[in-house]
């Protein structure tokens, strides 16, 4: 079993760009990241033969006592049944990635880190 992910180089340039001007963690942005992917309908694409950073998280830093709910809402999403080995970490980071694409565009256009705190909250409620 995989306990650690490493993300796509840009999907880590991406949260460290957004971490450098809120101090939000990379693991934090993941979650977020995975919630955003979440909403949408479609399956996320692999992120097999995309280049891959160093920089890795552990699976119990990144979602700690909610691994279950998050396996949960992956399986929930992809409507089948995902084996343990492809579910963490290809799926799950397959999700991250895309999530990171929306959350970057979401930084880029707020004017203010303030704002883009304020639509990470919103995005809570609806």
């Amino acid at each position: 079993m995989n306990y650690r992910l490493k993300l796509t180089e840009q999907t880590h340039l991406y949260f460290k760009e957004i971490s450098n001007s809120t101090h939000i963690t990379p693991n934090i942005l993941a979650r977020f990241a995975v919630g955003i992917s979440l909403k949408n309908k479609q399956t996320p694409t692999s992120i097999k033969g995309q280049t891959i950073s160093n920089f890795e998280i552990n699976r119990a830093t990144l979602t700690g006592e909610h691994d279950e709910m998050f396996k949960m809402m992956i399986l929930q999403h992809a409507n089948k049944h995902i084996e343990e080995e492809h579910y963490f970490p290809d799926y799950f980071n397959a999700h991250i990635t895309r999530g990171a694409e929306e959350l970057y565009q979401m930084f880029q256009f707020s004017r203010s880190t303030n704002q883009f705190l304020r639509e990470l909250l919103a995005l809570q409620e609806g």
